[in-house]
């Protein structure tokens, strides 16, 4: 695989859980899996066991290491070894460094003695230089591999001559593609003139298969991969889900082994609303020193510059002051998030609901400074009903999963939906955007019944997301208490009806979640799915042979 982010090592979004969790499950599974990713600077003194260094061309080494089962080529050198991630003064720089040493890394440079593997599995528009290098390079030495591009949010990065050529790619170079139903001999440039300039599109065009993560993202949705990047592609689109290993025991563990003190006050286990307290009056005043971590310099001095109470001058913020209703919402700071849907709403949930709780554990990324101060004023605006905690908060991010009643993904679009499937396999009901992979995980409770996992709204507005999640909440709350009061907030008649005749039904849609993931939604079953794309792409570079 090659990709330009994964954790253990550099992770910004969902994009850094994909390859090393799928790379793990396919290792369980008998598979000799390896991931080639740009360091961006990981410290080499953290590394652990380094399997070997190996030197590449223009001063760029790798070096080897291995996570749950998986080996690692972590490129290091110039502009490889720079913290950010995706900042744009040398993004680009690191994309065409990654292309030219993977190129390196299949030519066996180095003294490597590597062996050509079956697949190889090349991930979003950052790679899609390096999918040509190699495809270029497996001709060069009369090597095939099946050629697997894998998108997972649609960009349309622009691909020009002069891009390629500054990644050190031939455009005169000749070799084989496959569109329309027809393999035919192209120049590189003819394979951009096809590609109209979109790299997701050339990925497409270059691969034997290319992926992305939900069908509706592929097939449905207005922006989505076919209708953006061309149907004359739909014979080459195939789909791999995301997934999680998140279970509410474990989860629920982990809680206890960071927050020890929580074991001991409730006899024979902690109830949800307990730990809901906990969360919202003790826990969330009280993260430990360095969280919430905000890795990229610049970011966090302008974050710093609008920090006021109830947030901290470190980023830290004040607990609330009382229990209530919580909603929670994880994931990048970006217009494609919804997160400004979502501060829209806020008030018109609480002219219903009072006491409810907005807790917003968001990753600040490029692209997304717009939305620091309207999220920080909300903090200041409803003191005793919204925090925000902007970073990564490893002390309360499970429990925030384990406590919440309901998790709002508002997304504008969103090709799956990690966050969503990570709360439902904690018991925690989704108020979703019917887009995407949001549209397939979300099984909406006004249709599905206790078999629901959440509500369904469309996407970009804040009145239908506020009125889901009064009814959502307020499912939760009767479902808290035991009973349905006249001071439940369910607007939706029919729902209050069920609740009506059935006041647990909250804890059935809090089995239904956790049921559904399990059933569809793990790496496991990721795996699965990306076994038979293998297959599917080795059938078609046999049978070009």
């Amino acid at each position: 695989m090659v990709t330009f982010e994964a954790k253990p090592f550099a992770k910004v979004g969902g994009l850094g859980e994909v390859p090393p969790n799928l790379a793990a499950s396919l290792v369980k599974r008998g598979v000799e899996a390896v991931i080639i990713m740009p360091s961006h600077g990981f410290p080499k003194e953290m590394l652990g066991e380094v399997e070997g260094v190996i030197g590449l061309r223009g001063g760029v080494e790798a070096l080897v290491t291995s996570w749950r089962g998986v080996k690692f080529f972590l490129l290091y050198g110039g502009v490889l070894n720079e913290r950010g991630v995706y900042d744009p003064a040398y993004m680009f720089d690191k994309v065409a460094s990654l292309a030219k040493a993977v190129r390196s890394i299949v030519m066996g440079e180095g003294e490597m003695g590597v062996e050509i593997p079956d697949v190889i599995h090349f991930h979003d528009w950052h790679s899609v230089y390096s999918l040509l290098h190699v495809k270029l390079a497996l001709e060069e030495i009369g090597e095939k591999a099946a050629l697997v591009y894998h998108i997972h949010l649609l960009t349309r990065e622009k691909v020009t001559a002069e891009s390629l050529s500054k990644a050190g790619i031939d455009l005169s170079a000749e070799h084989y593609v496959t569109l329309r139903g027809e393999r035919r001999r192209v120049t590189v440039e003819e394979a951009l003139k096809e590609s109209r300039g979109f790299a997701e599109r050339l990925g497409a065009i270059e691969s034997d298969i290319f992926v992305t993560v939900s069908n509706a993202y592929l097939r449905v949705d207005r922006d989505g991969v076919l209708n953006t990047l061309g149907w004359d592609l739909k014979d080459k689109g195939s789909v791999i889900y995301n997934g999680t290993d998140w279970t509410y025991g474990a989860a629920l563990g982990e809680v206890f082994e960071r927050h020890k003190s929580l074991a001991a006050k409730v006899p024979g286990g902690v109830p949800r609303v307990e730990l809901r307290r906990y969360l919202l009056t003790e826990a969330l005043g009280s993260m430990p020193e360095g969280e919430p971590i905000v890795k990229d310099r610049e970011i966090r001095k302008r974050l710093e510059d609008l920090y006021a109470p109830p947030f901290k001058p470190d980023g830290k913020v004040d607990p609330f002051s009382s229990d209530g209703p919580l909603i929670i919402m994880t994931g990048r700071v970006a217009r494609q998030k919804g997160v400004d849907v979502l501060v829209d709403a806020i008030p018109l949930v609480l002219r219903r609901v009072g006491d409810v709780k907005f807790l917003l554990l968001l990753l600040p990324v490029w692209g997304g400074e717009g939305y620091f101060e309207p999220l920080v004023n909300a903090c200041r605006d409803y003191p005793e009903n919204v925090r925000v905690v902007f970073g990564l908060a490893p002390s309360i991010y499970k429990l925030a999963h384990v406590s919440a009643d309901v998790f709002a993904a508002p997304s504008r679009w969103e090709p799956f939906g990690i966050m969503a499937i990570e709360a439902m396999s904690t018991g925690v009901p989704v108020v979703a955007s019917r887009v995407g992979g949001l549209s397939e995980i979300v099984l909406d409770v006004r249709e599905y019944g206790e078999r629901g996992t959440g509500m369904l709204v469309e996407p970009g507005d804040p009145y239908e997301l506020a009125w889901a999640l009064i009814n959502m909440v307020s499912v939760m709350e009767v479902a808290n208490t035991g009973r349905l009061t006249r001071a439940s907030k369910i607007l939706d008649e029919e729902l209050r009806k069920a609740v009506k005749r059935d006041p647990s039904l909250g804890t059935k849609v809090r089995e239904a979640a956790m049921r559904r993931v399990k059933e569809n939604f793990t790496w496991g079953k990721a795996a699965e799915m990306a076994l038979k794309v293998y297959e599917q792409a080795l059938r078609v570079t046999r049978g070009s042979a």
